[in-house]
């Protein structure tokens, strides 16, 4: 009974956090009227994440911006008046990608949990530890190709984070980020009868933040059977089972 009113949020779509996380994304930098403009533009602000990943925040200058996306220097300036408007714009597509990706890994986790029998939904319900071990293998897939093959996406986003502590420009857009990624969480966990959603889904979001730095800390690939056993083990507490 009480899956019912999340259940029909899912089924509807979209859900409010995650849509304030899109209308939250705005461009500041000028607009591309044709194709090939806007081409350009998004090679310059995947050079500038590329930028941001390798070298920091402080690395991001409209030379070596242009050098890395092999344009004319002007292009930069063309289209942002600065570098905090360069740096904003990269972030804006960040999140961006960052939420479309997001949003396909609910969907996956969404889409299993519909063709879950009621009573494994529920707390002490039936084959809890058989969903445990699914939602681990899809869990641990995710996060493996994250922390492997988007490496540079995963510091990108560190580096952002770290820097939105110091910039309120970026802090609003890195709070709904955030807030986008644990809604999505909350949701699927209310639809696993948790006593706790919200604290359960702010939780496991520090974890998987918690797991991608020391990833990037250690400079190592990913650690697929120790990930899986770190990710069994957290899923495992919070099904209760």
């Amino acid at each position: 009974m009480g899956h019912a009113p999340v259940l029909s949020l899912w089924k509807s779509g979209e859900l409010p956090e995650d849509r304030s996380l899109r209308e939250s994304i705005h461009y500041s930098g000028r607009k591309a009227a044709r194709a090939k403009s806007e081409f350009r533009r998004l090679q310059i602000l995947e050079a500038t994440l590329r930028i941001a990943a390798r070298d920091g925040l402080r690395g991001i200058k409209h030379r070596a911006v242009a050098r890395e996306a092999r344009v004319p220097l002007a292009s930069t300036t063309y289209y942002f008046r600065d570098i905090n408007e360069l740096i904003s714009d990269s972030f804006m597509l960040f999140a961006e990608k960052a939420r479309e990706d997001l949003s396909r890994f609910y969907d996956t986790i969404n889409l299993v949990l519909d063709n879950i029998p009621e009573d494994t939904l529920h707390r002490g319900g039936q084959g809890r530890l058989e969903l445990a071990g699914r939602l681990t293998s899809i869990t641990t897939a995710y996060l493996t190709q994250q922390f492997s093959e988007r490496r540079e996406q995963v510091l990108a986003e560190q580096v952002f984070l770290m820097e939105s502590l110091r910039d309120e420009r970026l802090a609003d857009l890195a709070r709904t980020y955030r807030s986008a990624w644990t809604a999505g969480l909350e949701q699927i966990l209310h639809r696993l009868d948790s006593p706790a959603p919200a604290r359960d889904a702010s939780l496991l979001v520090n974890v998987v933040l918690g797991l991608g730095y020391d990833t990037l800390l250690n400079r190592r690939v990913a650690d697929a059977k120790a990930l899986e056993q770190s990710v069994h083990r957290i899923i495992c507490m919070i099904l209760g089972v």
